[in-house]
């Protein structure tokens, strides 16, 4: 998902990101939601318990026009998603094995890692045309250090470039293949990710390094049941908490080109 400039250069604390931030959370509340968007357009001031907040008229427009184009990739990103078995499909015809993750209920959809197996398999083919190293499952935080800070990872990370120290690429993966719902797993991958990215930005602010922060999102059935929570994703994305977001089929035909634009930045 490419992002025009304009929405990275208000930058990541931007008033614009908190009231969409807010108008997302009235999302159950349909008609509180339109009441208090109602108010925001026609009196460039919020609403709160100890009175009346300002907002510029510059910056509610520049919301207004956020929210119009939200919808508007909303839609675009949705219709990419795959199901299980085209994810799987596309592993076969690439001759990448994709493993499983099991859990103890035999009852349960024993999903399959697809996206995984994917991504790893096309970071594999770039970090070899860059005669660079790649590990796809890091099982420790990444961390970076430099003479001017110290960052470690608050959890560890789903894939590093070239390594977990000190990597100029970062990825996280969220695929989910279950045939019932999405639940409440579906709101901390949006959390998950936005700790990285929040923290790494911080830490980048401080230390003028630059890494990139790339996300992965698939699965159908279940993402349909978390629309809220793939909107989020977007958001985060504009803001640039996260640097590139693939979704569903993206990751096919637009991942390779992203990563061997970014190693050819960082590594030459």
């Amino acid at each position: 998902m490419l992002v025009d400039t304009k929405w990275r250069d208000l930058g990541h604390d931007h008033v614009v990101w908190q009231l969409v931030r807010y108008w997302a959370s009235l999302g159950g509340k349909k008609k509180e939601q339109a009441a208090w968007l109602k108010l925001l357009e026609a009196s460039n001031q919020l609403a709160t318990n100890d009175g009346w907040l300002p907002i510029s008229a510059e910056s509610v427009a520049t919301f207004l026009q956020y929210l119009e184009l939200r919808n508007t990739v909303f839609a675009q990103q949705y219709r990419l998603l795959r199901d299980e078995a085209a994810a799987l499909s596309y592993c076969r015809r690439k001759k990448l094995a994709a493993g499983t993750t099991a859990t103890q209920n035999k009852d349960h959809h024993q999903s399959s890692k697809a996206l995984v197996a994917t991504v790893t398999g096309i970071a594999g083919k770039v970090c070899k045309k860059f005669r660079t190293n790649f590990n796809p499952n890091p099982q420790y935080r990444c961390v970076w250090c430099n003479a001017n800070g110290l960052h470690v990872t608050a959890r560890n990370l789903d894939g590093a470039i070239p390594s977990i120290v000190n990597p100029v690429v970062v990825w996280e993966i969220k695929e989910y293949w279950g045939k019932t719902s999405g639940g409440s797993k579906m709101s901390d991958a949006v959390y998950e990710c936005q700790l990285v990215g929040r923290e790494l930005r911080d830490f980048e602010t401080k230390t003028a390094c630059r890494v990139e922060h790339v996300v992965f999102v698939d699965g159908k059935e279940q993402w349909s049941a978390r629309q809220s929570d793939l909107k989020r994703f977007i958001d985060l994305t504009f803001q640039g908490f996260i640097d590139r977001l693939f979704v569903g089929k993206a990751v096919e035909s637009e991942s390779e080109p992203h990563l061997s634009g970014v190693l050819t930045n960082a590594l030459h």
